[in-house]
């Protein structure tokens, strides 16, 4: 965003007199709730937040405590161009030191200690993966190159394998795009395309993760509590175990207003009129629905209830009243083919292990983000980070994570899918492949091992059609925006904070026509410096040939100097500066 854009909206008229819900509590509506306080000028008083759960943060969340172990479901990766992301947390006030805000701590978190992985792929008893190449042949360097130049009209309900060789998904760069962004082969080729456009500029970076960024603490601890504190002092009304079950919308031709909130059933059941001059945002899917957690000795049981989904089910009853809602149903509906296991450990009074892991990888404490044993049956994913995790953990104790890809694979050790594994025994098998067979009694004892099996955490990637997501406002739509990693953002991608922050930007501005213009996405694909650099790693080159170009005409643009001339000539110009901001208003 240009310093020039960063301005002060003028307040809407009649700001005071509205009031906006909040269907669901994790970052896409608390961001929302920001928007409206920050840039909107609306009375914190004015808006109410919604959550299921008893605690607000929704996929981004920790829990537990050193004696029992800590919880956290998952751990997202950040880096510098999450525009939105910065934008917003650049004006929430640290929790833990006084003048500086959330974006001053992270910034100086990863100056002082910066990831920057020494080896990333492992097989049993970290024996070094070749990381040499990316492994691509000229066949599979064809195909990444041609899906990045196809329309995505072209590619709807097309899968990863479909199009690429099978000799990709032995490649060097599978292992790194699966491992960190948690893609199937059955995946949607068009989220998979989108990631290599939007992400271009962190190929040549996807071996060291330097780029990728940390938070002080966990990311619950980090982003979601200064959050909701700097909402709850702004008035911010919390409502916890609130389930929106139905939403009244009135069609008047093309034209819907929500008129209504259904919460609740039963005899709790109570009907929330909504006004005209009212907003309603929407988090319309969450990859950790249904979620449920097991123990050290208890595996987690998989939810596979069809009917009780939480905000999917409200989603399908929306879809079904107006076809502009998308199609919920291509996402959330096969736990089998939409989930994974993560895996909490906390480690008591055995400093041992964390010294053992950045022996063998060369990767010390906090420096290696995700690493990979590639043999796993359970596609093992692992992060140590930084320490202290949570703003409580003692000295004496350790934190990390890890989770299994394929899951419902049979482990090499244990025996058992991971789906089906307690605790512990997903903790032996973790051990077996850290090459410390010899040792697991002896470490057992120092650790809580907490799995979680989530059933639709990559729903999002399910292959889809452009339609099959609602926009943020779908044409017609008066009141009601919908926010998320569920919402159809062109040229964007899903799985990423930034999704959430800037669905939740998009839909306050407009829907209040608020004189600031929405933070430009980063487009590091029309910078020819890093399409350069991602093509030499690609091709695994130091210097570019004509012969390395594409056999394609991407510009379309003729071959004579003459007509090239005329091409040119016939680009339009580059719009007015202020026709930018006609999109809110």
């Amino acid at each position: 965003m240009r310093n020039y854009d960063r301005v002060h909206p003028r307040k809407p008229e009649g700001i005071e007199e509205g009031k906006a819900y909040i269907v669901g509590g994790g970052i896409a509506g608390l961001s929302a709730a920001a928007f409206l306080v920050r840039d909107a000028q609306m009375p914190g008083r004015n808006i109410t937040v919604y959550d299921q759960l008893p605690v607000f943060g929704g996929s981004m969340d920790c829990a537990g405590a050193s004696e029992t172990g800590y919880v956290s479901r998952g751990e997202r990766e950040l880096e510098p161009y999450m525009e939105c992301l910065w934008d917003l947390f650049g004006s929430i006030p640290s929790l833990y030191e006084e003048g500086r805000t959330v974006l001053d701590e992270t910034r100086e978190c990863n100056k002082n200690w910066e990831i920057d992985s020494k080896h990333r792929l492992w097989e049993q008893g970290f024996k070094a993966h070749d990381e040499s190449t990316m492994g691509v042949t000229p066949e599979i360097q064809e195909q990444m190159i041609k899906m990045m130049l196809t329309e995505e009209d072209q590619l709807e309900d097309v899968t990863i394998e479909q199009w690429f060789s099978p000799a990709f998904f032995q490649s060097q760069l599978w292992y790194y795009w699966s491992s960190m962004l948690a893609f199937q082969p059955y995946h949607s080729l068009i989220e998979m395309r989108r990631y290599a456009v939007r992400f271009m500029h962190q190929l040549h970076l996807i071996k060291s993760l330097r780029g990728i960024l940390r938070t002080k603490y966990d990311q619950y601890n980090s982003l979601i509590r200064p959050l909701e504190k700097y909402l709850a002092d702004h008035g911010v009304n919390f409502v916890s175990g609130a389930t929106v079950t139905d939403m009244d919308i009135r069609i008047e031709g093309s034209d819907k207003t929500v008129t209504a909130l259904h919460i609740g059933e039963g005899s709790d059941a109570q009907i929330v009129p909504v006004a005209e001059k009212d907003l309603v945002f929407f988090t319309n899917g969450s990859m950790t629905r249904n979620s449920t957690q097991g123990s050290m000795t208890e595996a987690p049981v998989m939810n596979r209830d069809a009917v009780h989904k939480g905000c999917f089910s409200l989603w399908e009853k929306l879809a079904a009243k107006c076809p502009e809602y998308g199609h919920p149903e291509k996402f959330a509906f096969d736990p089998d083919k939409s989930n994974f296991v993560s895996c909490s450990v906390t480690v008591r009074d055995y400093p041992q292990f964390f010294e053992y892991l950045a022996e063998k990888t060369g990767n010390p404490t906090g420096k290696g983000g995700c690493s990979t044993f590639v043999d796993a049956p359970w596609f093992i994913n692992y992060n140590v980070p930084l320490q202290p995790v949570a703003p409580d953990q003692p000295e004496n104790v350790q934190f990390m994570w890890f989770y299994g890809l394929h899951a419902n694979n049979c482990g090499a050790y244990v025996k058992k899918p991971m789906t089906e594994c307690s605790g512990e025994e997903i903790m032996r098998e973790f051990l077996y492949y850290c090459g410390l067979e010899d040792k697991i009694d002896e470490i057992m004892p120092h650790i809580t091992a907490i799995p979680v099996v989530m059933p639709y955490i990559t729903s999002q990637f399910m292959p889809r059609k452009l339609k099959d997501r609602p926009e943020v406002i779908p044409a017609g739509n008066r009141n009601l925006a919908f926010i998320g990693q569920f919402v159809e953002l062109e040229g964007d991608v899903v799985f990423t904070v930034e999704t959430s922050v800037r669905t939740a930007m998009i839909a306050v501005y407009r829907l209040l026509h608020l004189d600031r213009p929405i933070t430009p996405l980063f487009q590091g694909q029309y910078d020819i410096r890093m399409v350069n650099v991602a093509l030499k790693t690609l091709l695994g080159k130091d210097k570019i040939e004509v012969s390395d170009l594409p056999k394609v005409n991407p510009l379309k643009l003729p071959q004579t100097m003459h007509e090239i001339v005329e091409a040119i000539n016939q680009i339009p110009p580059v719009p007015e500066y202020y026709s930018e901001r006609k999109e809110n208003l």
